[in-house]
C-alpha cells in the first residue's frame, strides 16, 4: 500500500542506518545533466569497501584513490597486498573500448569483479547501464547473477541511464532504491510506476510537481519501506 503522496525529504537522503555491508541495487533515472550521475557517485564514493566504477563515457569520477584498471579483465577482483597484517581495499575504475569486438562481453566481464570472490563485500558502479544489455532481453551473464543473485555474492550496484524502458526489466524489477530524475517520456514513468506497484496517474504527478521545484530535484523510491519521497538536489 502507498501513501497518498510523497513524503518531503529536503535535507539528505532518507538512508539514516544504511548498512553498507548489505548488499543492494540503486538505479537512478533521467536524462542527461538531471542529477543522477552525481547520486550515484555520492553513494559510490562514500562506499568503503572493494569497488569498482565502470565508466563507459568518462564521467564517472570514482574517487582521487581510484586505480586505472588497464589491459584484459581479471576473473575476479585482485587483491592489494596486505598492509600491517590487514587487508587492503581497492577502488578500481575500468573504461571499456567501445571501438571493439568484444566490447559487450568486456563490460560484463568487469561486473564479474565484484561477485568474485564471494567472501566479501564489493561493489559495481556501471554508469549508462543500457550499454551493459545490446537489447532488454540480452543481459550477459554476469549482470544476470548480479541481478538475480547479488545478495549471495554480498555485491551492491548502483545503475543509471537515460531510459529505463531500453533496459532488462529485472534492473527496476531488483532494485532497493529507485531514484527518478526528470524523465520527459511519460513511457519511462509508466515503467518505473508499474513496477514498483504506484498508481500511474499519482506517480506522473508527483514527477512533475517535483521537477517543477527546480533543477535536480528528484522522487526517491524506498522498497524496503514502500515509500515515496521527494527530494532537494544534492551538493555537488
Amino acid at each position: 500500500m502507498v501513501t497518498s503522496s510523497a513524503h518531503e525529504q529536503d535535507q539528505g537522503m532518507p538512508l539514516g542506518d544504511l548498512d553498507p555491508s548489505r548488499p543492494m541495487i540503486v538505479s537512478a533515472w533521467g536524462r542527461k545533466g538531471s542529477g543522477k550521475s552525481v547520486f550515484n557517485r555520492r553513494l559510490y564514493q562514500s562506499y568503503p569497501f572493494d569497488k569498482v566504477a565502470i565508466d563507459v563515457n568518462g564521467n564517472a569520477e570514482p574517487g582521487d584513490d581510484a586505480e586505472q584498471l588497464t589491459g584484459p579483465v581479471p576473473d575476479a577482483f585482485p587483491a592489494a597486498p596486505a598492509r600491517n597484517g590487514r587487508r587492503v581495499t581497492r577502488n578500481l575504475h575500468y573504461r571499456a573500448d567501445p571501438g571493439s569486438d568484444t566490447y559487450v562481453d568486456d563490460l560484463d566481464r568487469a561486473v564479474g569483479l565484484g561477485l568474485y570472490p564471494q567472501d566479501r563485500p564489493a561493489a559495481v558502479w556501471a554508469g549508462e547501464v543500457g550499454e551493459f544489455m545490446p537489447t532488454a532481453a540480452k543481459i550477459g551473464p554476469h549482470m544476470r547473477r548480479l541481478l538475480m543473485q547479488n545478495r549471495h555474492y554480498r555485491t551492491t550496484a548502483f545503475f543509471d541511464g537515460p531510459r529505463p524502458v531500453n533496459v532488462s526489466p529485472l534492473v527496476l524489477a531488483q532494485s532497493d532504491l529507485v531514484a527518478v530524475f526528470q524523465l520527459p517520456n511519460p513511457d519511462d514513468r509508466e515503467r518505473i510506476a508499474k513496477t514498483i506497484g504506484y498508481p500511474a496517474d499519482r506517480f506522473h504527478a508527483e514527477c512533475h510537481e517535483t521537477w517543477g521545484r527546480g533543477p535536480h530535484w528528484f522522487l526517491l523510491w524506498v522498497t524496503a519501506e514502500n515509500q515515496l519521497y521527494r527530494m532537494a538536489p544534492l551538493p555537488v
